[in-house]
């Protein structure tokens, strides 16, 4: 088993990675942990915990983490997902978030763990992995890869014309999680607009029958009205199935200064960049979109 944390801000495309992950028996998930993004932290934390829950994975700890961006200031969440963030789709858990801040929390389990074994996987803003790099430095490179779904590198942005909404929502921790010289598979728009569900699809879900497929179909159908695509699925879907997806070594920065370029990613790939190209990021590019949804199909089959 391939022992993994996932650090996410539930959202929809959140709640549906969490269950491709969690529909895996071959991952080892040790912890959900959560962070403000697509709603306040407090809302994610509680979806991490209902979604897990949902999934039949009671075990699986689920830890809160930061409530605003690094740099301070108010979170900038939105409302895609609904004021519940999963689509006002209601789902019950009787459990408590674990005691514990995610960020001390991926100290923890990374100092814990041999190095390079764990998979660190992020589909939030990266404001708990930038903490964590604060409070631990070099932490980050303990994990064996950082699997981020972030950043529009060729393509226009998806919440201003310049950035995707993650890094958008915490530009400097995105900074800091790039300068942390981790292994680094980078998930941006560029792949994930590919990544596209169909209304049949969303209703092939729904037939499977258990709570989990008609939970997932439900929200997916109201998502999918705003933006239709798997986008924190794909780091998730890598692990299982790498072939699924083609990339390309690349040199990105973010730009992490106020103003109408915050968040935005500058890219350079070998071509533009001659002698002097020094790759920081793998960058995912290309993905075969029907055997993703038929992984994703598969994998939420198995649960309850």
């Amino acid at each position: 088993m391939t022992p993994i944390i996932i650090d996410c801000d539930p959202g929809i495309d959140d709640a549906l990675a969490l269950l491709l992950a969690a529909g895996s028996p071959a991952m080892d998930i040790l912890a959900v942990t959560t962070v403000a993004g697509n709603r306040p932290a407090p809302v994610t934390a509680r979806n991490a915990r209902k979604i897990m829950d949902l999934a039949g994975r009671h075990a699986v700890p689920v830890y809160a983490g930061a409530e605003r961006p690094f740099s301070g200031g108010e979170a900038r969440c939105n409302l895609v997902h609904g004021v519940d963030g999963l689509g006002g789709v209601a789902l019950a858990s009787e459990r408590e978030i674990n005691a514990g801040h995610a960020a001390s929390m991926l100290v923890q389990l990374l100092q814990e763990r041999p190095a390079a074994t764990v998979e660190l996987v992020a589909m939030g803003p990266l404001t708990n992995l930038a903490l964590a790099e604060m409070l631990a430095p070099g932490i980050l490179r303990r994990a064996r890869r950082l699997l981020v779904m972030g950043g529009a590198l060729r393509v226009p942005g998806n919440v201003t014309p310049a950035a995707e909404f993650n890094f958008y929502a915490d530009a400097l921790a995105a900074h800091i999680v790039l300068g942390a010289q981790a292994e680094l598979l980078l998930f941006p728009l560029d792949v994930t607009a590919k990544a596209i569900m169909s209304d049949a699809w969303i209703a092939s879900i729904g037939a499977l029958g258990s709570d989990s497929g008609r939970a997932a179909a439900a929200m997916l159908a109201a998502y999918a009205e705003q933006d239709p695509l798997l986008h924190d699925a794909c780091p998730v879907a890598y692990l299982l199935e790498p072939a699924l997806f083609a990339g390309e070594p690349c040199e990105i920065a973010v730009d992490w200064r106020a103003g109408p370029t915050d968040g935005q990613v500058l890219a350079h790939f070998a071509h533009s960049r001659g002698a002097a190209f020094a790759p920081n990021v793998v960058a995912m590019t290309g993905v075969h979109n029907a055997d993703l949804l038929a992984l994703v199909r598969n994998r939420i089959a198995a649960l309850p």
